[in-house]
């Protein structure tokens, strides 16, 4: 919430808003390095705890064994995790029919979807409506 202060002092208005203007600037600059900061706060912390994280880890690698003498082995077997998907046909298949599916959901949510065949269902219930007409003619004369 911004208080405005109005004070009769001599000056233009002209002067009077630039005043106000600088000031709202200079309060939103603070705002956003405050934000900035926490943001920095944060990523200082994760980092942390990530450090914290990766050294637990190794200290268990080298208990298990995992860790030779160097790091280049957990790297190659990191790697190797990565390499290779395998996915069978059935996979592939499945896959493919949920991402028409999900794209024909998506466009049947579309407003202009929706109106286009809500207008088409009306003009067939008009047509069976015309079609029960002339048979009622029919069946009168």
């Amino acid at each position: 919430v911004m208080l405005l202060e109005f004070a009769a002092t001599p000056g233009s208005l002209q002067k009077c808003f630039l005043k106000t203007k600088q000031n709202f600037i200079q309060e939103s600059l603070k705002r956003v390095e405050a934000i900035k900061k926490k943001e920095r706060e944060n990523e200082k912390l994760e980092a942390r705890k990530l450090r914290g994280k990766s050294e637990n880890l190794r200290s268990r690698q080298k208990k298990s064994g995992l860790l030779s003498g160097k790091n280049g082995t957990l790297a190659n077997q990191l790697k190797k995790v990565g390499e290779v998907k395998v996915s069978s046909p059935e996979d592939r298949k499945s896959g493919e029919i949920e991402m028409y599916q999900r794209t024909a959901r998506l466009y049947n949510q579309l407003a202009e979807v929706k109106i286009k065949k809500e207008e088409k269902t009306r003009q067939e219930t008009y047509a069976k409506n015309r079609e029960k007409a002339k048979e009622f003619q029919k069946v009168m004369v």
